[in-house]
This record gives structure tokens, C-alpha cells and sequence, in this order.
């Protein structure tokens, strides 16, 4: 189990990327022991496996198709025929994927240069969109989790029960 980052912490760009190394093993943990990952628990049909499938074309697509520019095929590959999230693939080889995609954004941010640094016109930002900066990037990815973290206290509540971290 990983701790929030240290109080002490003042560096902006190791604040941004402890918490979401944080907020990446909370993900984790409320699907770790979920009985049928699945399984359906709510009224729109999203399964806990496909959200973290979403989550991990999400660090994907942020991270190395918007910032970095690395060309992906598919960085919407997340979403079904109906635009929701879907996954036929089991819960350990989705899980694997996220994993591959957190490491893969974590080099992403480690070779970038400056917080201030700006996204590159590869992915959804070609002119005259102006792309985020990478301060801007990490914060939305965070709150990107802090919000599905919440969907799966839900979904797990509904499971087994279980509640808090």
C-alpha cells in the first residue's frame, strides 16, 4: 500500500507525480479482491475491468500520444461500439496493460523537460488548438483517477461491501 506523498513535499512536479503514482495504487487496491471484476454492478453497464482499461488508454493518451507525440494506434481504444468503455479481456491481462501504460507515462514524465513544457501537435492538439503544459497534463490525469477512484468505491460497496481505502 502506498502513502499520499510526504506533507513536506514542496516540489510541484514530485507533488504531481507522487500523487499520481498514489492515486494509481488506490485504483489498484480497490480492485484488488474484487469478487468478479467483470461483472457489472451498476445501471450503465460499465464493468470495473473496463474502467481500468479506460484509465490505462487514458495515461496513454495523455501522456504519449498528447504530450510526447509518440504515434499510437487507437488512443480511444478504451471505448466500445456505443462509446462506453468496454473490455472482453480478463481483469490480469487488462491490469498488465495499465501497469505497462503507468511506466510508460512515468518515462514520458521523467525525459520532459519543465512542468511549463508544452504538449506536442501530434495527438489532439494540431493547430490552432493550443496544447496543455505538462503541469496541465499531470493535474487532469490526477483528477482523472481521483474521480474513477471514487466510481469504484462505489462498485466495490456494491460487490463485497467494502468501504474506505
Amino acid at each position: 500500500m502506498m502513502d499520499e506523498p510526504s506533507k513536506d513535499l514542496a516540489d510541484p512536479r514530485e507533488l504531481l507525480a507522487g500523487y499520481l503514482d498514489y492515486y494509481r495504487d488506490v485504483i489498484l487496491r480497490k480492485l484488488d479482491g474484487l469478487p468478479d471484476p467483470e461483472v457489472s454492478r451498476v445501471p450503465s453497464g460499465w464493468t470495473p475491468v473496463a474502467l481500468l482499461k479506460h484509465l490505462a488508454y487514458m495515461e496513454r493518451r495523455w501522456f504519449c500520444w498528447d504530450f510526447a507525440g509518440q504515434e499510437i494506434d487507437d488512443p480511444y481504444g478504451d471505448d466500445g461500439p456505443d462509446g462506453r468503455w468496454s473490455a472482453t479481456e480478463p481483469y490480469d491481462e487488462v491490469r498488465a496493460f495499465f501497469l505497462a501504460q503507468c511506466e510508460r507515462s512515468r518515462r514520458v514524465v521523467a525525459e520532459a523537460g519543465d512542468l511549463a513544457d508544452l504538449a506536442s501537435t501530434i495527438g489532439r492538439f494540431q493547430p490552432p488548438r493550443t496544447p496543455p503544459t505538462l503541469a496541465w497534463t499531470m493535474f487532469h490525469v490526477l483528477q482523472e483517477y481521483a474521480r474513477h477512484a471514487g466510481h469504484l468505491d462505489i462498485a466495490r460497496e456494491l460487490a463485497d461491501g467494502a468501504t474506505g481505502e
